[in-house]
């Protein structure tokens, strides 16, 4: 329904002159025939002076198929964000706030980014494209609305007197909206539709002129009373909020985190904003707000009548919001309020309200394997990646299988498993916001729900679906986590891109100690920016020490890092022929380390320390190559040194000494009678050992690759 902006009587004197003119015109024959009218014009000229559209939020629908509405593509909140149109969905990129502006001509902004409806450069051509853009006052945000005897539309640009234009008039998702010459096509009319700020639903709520700021909760705590504040926009939980729509554009705002509403915290001018109560709170005044726009959404509170604000019109992180009166000439009040997904596509820990986390049977990849709880071990098969789909959240296992409720059945007490992804709703999963931060995880094809059997806290207990119950065995939260490092299984290695945190089969790493790394048998460790960097064992990561009477270390990270952890574990262990572990000459050193981290056969005879550095300059040769560029070399490579031209044959002991290569100039090496196992600089004793003859690498897994797509540095 249309209402009237100006008093009636004002459209009724136009009415009135134009019938006196009427009158004359005809009255006068000869007079007639020398004036001609526009009368489309003439009633556009009455109905601009008169304000006929009220400033408010409207959908803009297209005359011919209302299904269709002027949208903002792709929900943008950048300048230049296209204008087109779209089957309605009722999100805040297909509302728009119309406001008078004077001289017959109103502003139209979109209530999704706050941002203008503009002709593209001001353009006077036919075809040129609309857009959003900041209001800068411009012509080509300026449009006439003419009214049609059947109640359409017209919108007319003040910059080229061109009309608001359908692409080809065709009405199809994504078409493009330009400007045309006005002809009052089907294309070029439309239908103005009152309607609220904000529908109910999972929204953001981000600064109006800076959405990379966002309202958010600390940490997502659910601590009643814990205060509303600002922080860098990252789509997280605790910037997540549900919006109940009370009507006449008052609303409740619940948070994420922990299920209460934000309420003002008293009534003065500086008062705080928290989170209150739950799902129980019943309406009032301090948890309603009242929802207004100055070029943004502005919620002002219904009981102090104060604004939310944010303090000091702060973009730190951290800074509270709180309330205070009403500020028209910063953007402290001023916000965008956004339709979102609930859960940011991402890697979740799903936590039961048990105290027990969900996970992966045996950490086993097949098809079938059982989801069960277990205590929480930061390890990869308790980590889960949620992705939305429209049909329902996928939720996939390190492995890449999904969820799956076993035969889709619909049964209460149906057993959950991992299941390759065939696109069945039964693996498909949608949240329910409950108190203290929970959510329920509602199964898309059946209705019933993620359940832990008995609501039992004991580890290993098993994850059906069953109806709701309001049990503990029904409440999850979601802790955002990443996959990390490498894992085999089954015979395969898998490897964590740190850049899009997939899992890749069957790969290796390269080395980011080298400026232009070749791909390897080596693993990253990811910084908390996701920055890729090989882990270098240290003697401190041995917690039993190094020496004869040290334990073999715990082995950890891929073939190399583990050859590196068993080489250190042995510094000053003395120079003796076949004392593994206790003793070493320098190749039972590298037969020893390499044999016992890979599983490899680095040796000639029986035993695993056995001396024959030729056959294991052999091996590599003929399964890795050699190189001869010693500063190639990687962490865990093996040296050799000696005369080259005693070497060549298989078993003939013509290498004089052989080392493992650790780091820039340093080597671990078994050095010599009264030395031991000990570190080296490359440089100085190469002179005790003959020539530098070559380097290589005796690791299996060096012919699969897994490259990393961005610098390691």
């Amino acid at each position: 329904m249309l209402y009237k902006r100006k008093p009636i009587f004002i459209k009724y004197i136009g009415l009135l002159l134009i019938t006196g003119l009427f009158i004359t015109i005809n009255s006068k024959t000869s007079f007639a025939k020398m004036l001609t009218i526009d009368w489309d014009k003439l009633q556009l000229n009455v109905l601009s002076l008169t304000g006929e559209i009220q400033d408010g939020v409207y959908t803009i629908s297209c005359a011919k198929n209302s299904n269709y509405v002027l949208d903002i593509a792709w929900k943008s909140l950048d300048w230049g964000g296209n204008l087109q149109i779209c089957k309605r969905n009722q999100g805040t990129n297909q509302k728009f706030y119309i406001s008078y502006e004077g001289d017959g001509y109103y502003k139209i902004a979109n209530v999704s980014s706050a941002l203008i409806i503009d002709v593209e450069n001001s353009s006077q051509e036919n075809g040129a494209n609309i857009r959003q853009w900041e209001d800068n006052g411009d012509d080509a945000q300026r449009w006439k609305i003419k009214k049609n005897d059947d109640g359409t539309y017209n919108f007319i640009a003040k910059c080229s007197g061109k009309a608001l234009d359908v692409d080809g008039g065709i009405f199809e998702e994504s078409r493009n909206v330009q400007q045309w010459d006005y002809i009052n096509s089907d294309a070029q009319r439309f239908k103005l539709e009152k309607t609220d700020f904000l529908p109910d639903g999972i929204v953001s709520i981000k600064k109006a002129t800076n959405y990379n700021i966002s309202l958010d909760i600390n940490d997502m705590s659910s601590r009643d009373g814990e205060n509303l504040q600002i922080w860098q926009t990252n789509e997280s939980l605790a910037q997540r909020f549900y919006i109940y729509n009370l009507g006449n554009n008052e609303i409740r705002i619940r948070t994420v985190a922990s299920g209460g509403f934000l309420t003002e915290n008293g009534t003065n001018n500086g008062s705080d904003v928290i989170q209150s109560g739950n799902s129980s709170t019943p309406v009032s005044s301090l948890n309603t707000w009242e929802v207004g726009w100055n070029s943004g959404i502005t919620l002002k509170n219904k009981e102090s009548g104060l604004y939310l604000d944010i303090k000091d019109d702060s973009e730190k992180n951290g800074t509270k919001v709180q309330v205070r009166e009403k500020n028209s000439t910063t953007a402290s009040q001023r916000f965008i309020i956004n339709q979102e997904q609930f859960i940011k596509n991402g890697i979740y820990e799903i936590a039961s309200a048990l105290g027990t986390t969900l996970d992966l049977e045996n950490g086993e990849s097949s098809w079938g394997t059982n989801i069960l709880t277990w205590e929480s071990n930061n390890q990869n098969n308790q980590k889960f990646r949620i992705t939305y789909t429209d049909s329902g959240y996928l939720i996939t296992t390190v492995y890449g299988l999904a969820l799956d409720v076993e035969n889709g059945s619909m049964e209460n007490g149906a057993n959950v498993r991992q299941w390759e992804d065939n696109g069945d709703i039964c693996q498909r999963w949608w949240p329910k916001l409950l108190d203290g931060g929970y959510i329920r995880l509602k199964n898309a094809k059946s209705g019933k729900y993620l359940d832990v059997a008995n609501a039992s806290a004991e580890l290993g207990a098993n994850v059906q679906q069953y109806e709701a119950s309001g049990s503990k065995g029904q409440m999850w939260k979601l802790v955002s986590t990443n996959f990390s490092g490498w894992f085999s299984q089954n015979g395969s290695m898998y490897c964590i891109d740190p850049q899009t945190n997939e899992v890749v089969k069957n790969c290796t790493r390269v080395d980011p100690t080298k400026p232009d790394p070749s791909q390897y048998g080596s693993i990253y460790d990811f910084d908390a920016e996701g920055r890729a960097t090989w882990h270098l064992p240290i003697v401190s990561d041995l917690p039993g020490g190094t020496g004869p009477s040290a334990p073999i270390p715990t082995l950890t990270g891929d073939q190399r890092q583990r050859t590196l952890q068993l080489a250190l574990s042995r510094l000053g262990c003395p120079y003796e022929l076949l004392k593994a572990p206790t003793g070493f000459v320098c190749d039972g050193l590298t037969s020893w380390s390499v044999t016992t981290a890979t599983g490899i056969r680095f040796r000639n005879g029986t035993q695993i320390d056995d001396q024959d550095m030729s056959w294991q300059h052999v091996y590599i040769r003929e399964h890795n190559g050699l190189q001869t560029d010693i500063s190639q070399a990687k962490p865990g490579d093996i040296i050799f040194w000696g005369n080259p031209a005693n070497i060549e044959n298989h078993g003939t002991y013509g290498s004089r000494h052989v080392s493992i290569f650790y780091h820039d100039d340093i080597m671990i090496h078994a050095a010599g009678t009264g030395l031991g196992v000990r570190e080296g600089s490359i440089t100085d004793e190469q002179n005790a050992f003959g020539d530098f003859i070559d380097f290589g690498s005796p690791y299996t897994l060096e012919t699969s690759q897994c490259p990393i797509p961005h610098s390691i540095y």
